[in-house]
């Protein structure tokens, strides 16, 4: 578990800061795991916009407290804790009620697979789709080395080096494949049960709705084949937790950042969302 104790002085003394503190990006869908757990925790914490368009995350001030630069992380009593499924662990571990994982041993275990299964394809799947399809190249030439001088994570560094040249049209049909064979295990879980594992709320759906919710918003996927699967998203969405933990922390401008991602998507593939996994052109 990626558990941090800084010791550089010139960070804004976060060990001595108290009580729960989370740093975030409104549009991060690994944040929104964090604070929406930390919601239905009914716990207090202290919330730190990093905006990552502005490149924040880059910024020294931030590396000294997350040196991969992602968000979220995670201070609790001057303790970091970075990567999302982590944290989560951390908070199930420290704040065990009420239980986001089932009783039952099997169930249990059922949902650290789809933990686990969000987090290996977080990179070349999720994060690949969504760069190639809405938010563009990442970095410039100038940042991107700035960038790599300070990453220390080969597999984030090889990720922003391919973003800024551009995926083929092939790595973007390959993630898009992968996108909807992930909705279709998600579509056929939520056919047979409430929530994603059984029925009863838990981590399992917090790693996956936030997923969801960012293709969605930004119009990357249509979800037109999936009704079980919008059927559980406003089901989530009802709950306070998603008011607190993902509602309240949008900017003014939200609106228009989506649209605008919306209409870079759509001029991307020359068209509106697909229903479905589109076919290599012959």
């Amino acid at each position: 578990m990626p558990i941090l104790q800084p010791s550089d002085p010139n960070v804004s003394n976060v060990r001595a800061l108290r009580g729960i503190h989370v740093y975030y990006y409104f549009m991060s869908n690994c944040a929104q795991r964090v604070t929406l757990a930390l919601a239905e925790k009914g716990l207090d914490w202290t919330p730190h916009s990093v905006n990552l368009s502005t490149k924040e995350n880059t910024q020294p001030e931030y590396l000294r407290i997350n040196p991969i630069g992602l968000v979220p992380a995670m201070v609790h009593d001057g303790v970091v804790i970075t990567e999302s499924m982590d944290i989560l662990r951390y908070i199930e571990e420290h704040f065990p009620e009420p239980s986001l994982y089932p009783a039952d041993q099997s169930q249990r275990q059922v949902v650290d697979e789809w933990m686990n299964l969000a987090t290996e394809k977080h990179v070349s799947v999720v994060k690949k789709y969504m760069y190639a399809m809405a938010f563009g190249k990442s970095k410039s030439p100038e940042e991107l080395a700035r960038y790599l001088e300070h990453q220390k994570d080969q597999e984030l560094s090889d990720f922003h080096t391919e973003a800024s040249d551009g995926f083929s049209d092939d790595q973007i049909l390959e993630a898009e494949r992968a996108i909807f064979a992930f909705y279709d295990k998600l579509e056929q879980a939520l056919g047979e049960h409430l929530w994603v594992v059984g029925d009863e709320y838990s981590y399992a759906d917090i790693a996956w709705f936030v997923q969801y919710f960012l293709m969605k918003r930004t119009g990357v996927v249509n979800f037109a084949n999936y009704p079980n699967v919008q059927n559980w998203a406003e089901m989530f969405m009802a709950r306070p937790s998603f008011k607190i933990g993902v509602a309240n922390l949008q900017p003014w401008y939200e609106p228009v950042a989506c649209l605008v991602l919306k209409i870079k998507s759509f001029m991307k593939r020359g068209g509106f969302a697909p229903k479905e996994p589109r076919q290599r052109s012959s």
